[in-house]
């Protein structure tokens, strides 16, 4: 075998570990967005939803963390004034006439709603964990 096939085998290896590196930190990531995520949950699913992974993309690796609902980035950038956009929203009926809840004195027509505040669990994941990601993926390539 040529010295520049063992280079090359060596390199192969070497990328198939950090693959392994890489989903090892998409667990742990996953774990700690799970458990420190701050809202209360009502049906669960945002937490459920919450995944992390590697995706393979040509010669790159990319470590992701995401939401797996729709309104994953309602959570993270918050909704009306208290969101990226700033401005209150209306809620209207889309298949009645009005709207109810329990609770109310009686069916509306239309609700403005003030927003919700941002309860991010994406970047802080990534601001807590980063620069040991870094660290782990230099030494691993340093030796």
């Amino acid at each position: 075998m040529a010295l520049g096939d063992q280079t090359r085998e060596f390199i192969e290896r070497k990328k198939a570990g950090l693959y392994t590196l890489l989903d090892d930190w998409a667990g742990q990531l996953e774990n700690y967005a799970k458990t420190h995520a701050p809202w209360t949950d009502r049906t669960g699913h945002a937490r459920q939803g919450l995944h992390a992974g590697v995706d393979v993309r040509g010669e790159q690796l990319v470590l992701y963390l995401s939401h797996g609902v729709e309104y994953g980035r309602y959570l993270e950038e918050g909704t009306g004034k208290y969101g990226p956009k700033g401005k209150p929203f209306m809620i209207k009926p889309v298949n009645k006439k009005a709207l109810y809840w329990e609770g109310a004195e009686h069916p509306v027509k239309k609700v403005t709603h003030p927003g919700m505040k941002a309860r991010a669990i994406i970047g802080p994941t990534v601001d807590t964990h980063l620069s040991r990601i870094r660290k782990t993926v230099i030494d691993y390539w340093s030796d």
